[in-house]
């Protein structure tokens, strides 16, 4: 079920319900209305995320911000002030972007809400007695899904294990990717489990080769890569050049389904485009995954790669713009879905010109989105897109 909420005076909510029997999940895309101050668009557009969770009984189990590092401390406070009861403790993914003469300083909110007779639980690490990784975890009908917001392991993160000194962004990464598989291992799961990986990287262009082998090993130590029988097991996942407002190099959200490894279906090569593991890139293109909604395919950041792992389009930005959604829409249509079937989508676009140009020819795409100026993982790539859907969404 869809519905979209957007008047010249409010914020602009696209809202997507999964169902299967008496559970159901949310998901809210909440841009801020422009032409007001940052006050007035942080408490409206949490005043509408706490009426839809009011309304629906729905509690939070993955949720985002998108703001500037200026912005950021104002949004995060009013957030917190108006959520109220619906916060239990585990801290948003908060994501710096770059400003826009469009989208202004604060692009907005993505929220993943689940209603059912069973409520998401928090998890805490066992290993830090104070300010340690939190998640969540939603349990119901003998199955389990766990939730990573958010986790960084930079200079102000409270170390597991102990940092001396200043960390370069590959041991930054590399601590980050340990602390996720020792959280994982701590709750029954592990990386086997993870339909889906998201990654903000400060910087990205400099130092992403640094990151595809800081993961590269990563994934081989926890199996994921077999070298010797060139083997791999591949999440899904998204790399780009936003960051953690704590200012760490690397932040990571993660989707496991802890026992249900065999029921996960990784698309490492789909769509029109080949496996990025051939040039390089430990991820799938998407990944289809039991969520407590319904089938779900998480598609990974895609853009105008073509086959043989070049740019397209050079310089070019309508063409790169329409053939990453080209992309997208193949990979779609290879699991039965359209347009329609989009649940939530995050758009990047390296400059604000490429913003503009994306606005202005794909304004009536009928994705529930945010848009973001960042860089992308490559100098010549100017804009990338990931999403959710579902073949199981009611159209």
């Amino acid at each position: 079920m869809e519905s979209q909420t957007e008047t010249p005076n409010s914020v602009r909510m696209q809202r997507r319900e999964l169902v299967d029997g008496g559970t159901s999940e949310l998901y809210l895309t909440v841009a801020p209305r422009p032409a007001v101050d940052l006050q007035t668009q942080a408490r409206e557009v949490y005043m509408a995320i706490r009426k839809e969770l009011t309304e629906t009984g729905a509690k939070i189990f993955g949720e985002r911000m998108f703001a500037t590092a200026e912005a950021m401390p104002v949004v995060k406070a009013i957030r917190d002030a108006v959520i109220g009861e619906f916060d239990d403790g585990v801290p948003p993914t908060c994501i710096v972007i770059t400003r826009s003469p469009i989208g202004g300083v604060f692009s907005g909110a993505q929220i993943h809400a689940i209603r059912s007779d069973d409520s998401p639980t928090v998890l805490h690490c066992c290993n830090v007695t104070e300010g340690g990784l939190s998640a969540r975890e939603f349990a119901s009908n003998g199955h389990r899904w766990l939730y990573i917001n958010g986790l960084s392991r930079g200079p102000g993160s409270n170390q597991c294990p102990a940092a001396q000194g200043e960390l370069t962004e590959a041991e930054q990464a590399r601590r980050m990717f340990f602390c996720a598989g020792c959280f994982l291992r701590q709750y029954g799961a592990s990386m086997q489990s993870v339909p889906r990986t998201w990654l903000w990287l400060k910087d990205i262009c400099d130092w992403y080769d640094d990151l595809n082998q800081v993961r590269r090993d990563f994934f081989i130590a926890e199996h994921l890569i077999d070298p010797v029988r060139r083997t791999t097991h591949l999440p899904a996942s998204t790399g780009i050049g936003l960051y953690g407002a704590d200012g760490a190099a690397c932040t990571i959200d993660l989707l496991a389904l802890p026992g249900r490894e065999d029921e996960i279906e990784l698309i490492e090569a789909g769509g029109d485009q080949r496996s990025a593991y051939e040039y390089g890139s430990a991820f799938s293109r998407a990944a289809m995954a039991p969520m407590p909604g319904g089938r779900t395919m998480f598609i990974s950041g895609t853009a105008a790669i073509d086959e043989e792992g070049n740019t397209e389009h050079i310089d070019q930005v309508i063409p790169q713009v329409d053939d990453t959604i080209a992309h997208i829409r193949s990979l779609l249509e290879d699991a039965d879905c359209d347009d329609r079937h989009v649940l939530t989508a995050l758009a990047y676009c390296k400059t604000p010109a490429v913003e503009r140009a994306f606005r202005e020819r794909w304004g009536d795409l009928g994705w529930p989105r945010l848009i973001m100026v960042g860089d992308v993982c490559r100098p010549d790539l100017l804009f990338e897109v990931e999403l959710t859907a579902s073949p199981d969404l009611a159209v």
